[in-house]
């Protein structure tokens, strides 16, 4: 499947870092835009054997595998097969709240306080 990540919201000194992550996951990068040649592309597209979701699951847990905790991975709401990593302090600031359990997005805290109860169910 063919999919896009987008680290627009990465800061400059974590970029490295997660490139390194990401290339411990099986995949084929395809494409990729430079903003100018002394930065690291910003967004990528990719092609990875499983679905977005099974990406999503590896990248978070190789992230925590590293120790690169304060990055959450969402799927971006506005672009089709595309992940975004956002730094997990800023989240409320931008008015997107994550699920504690399984990195979901929302637009509000009541929102997320209500997907977050279907967890106890499961």
């Amino acid at each position: 499947m063919r999919f896009y990540l987008d680290l627009s919201f990465v800061s400059g000194q974590h970029i490295n870092e997660i490139l390194n992550v990401i290339n411990l996951i099986s995949h084929s990068p395809i494409n990729s835009q430079e903003i100018s040649p002394e930065v690291p592309p910003l967004y990528f597209e990719f092609e990875f054997s499983g679905s977005i979701i099974e990406f999503e699951n590896a990248l978070r847990l190789s992230l925590e595998r590293n120790s690169i905790t304060e990055y959450k991975v969402t799927q971006d709401s506005q672009k089709e097969n595309t992940l975004t990593l956002l730094k997990s302090g800023d989240l409320g600031q931008l008015g997107i709240y994550f699920c504690d359990f399984c990195g979901a997005f929302f637009n509000s805290e009541e929102g997320k306080y209500i997907h977050e109860r279907a967890h106890y169910f499961f």
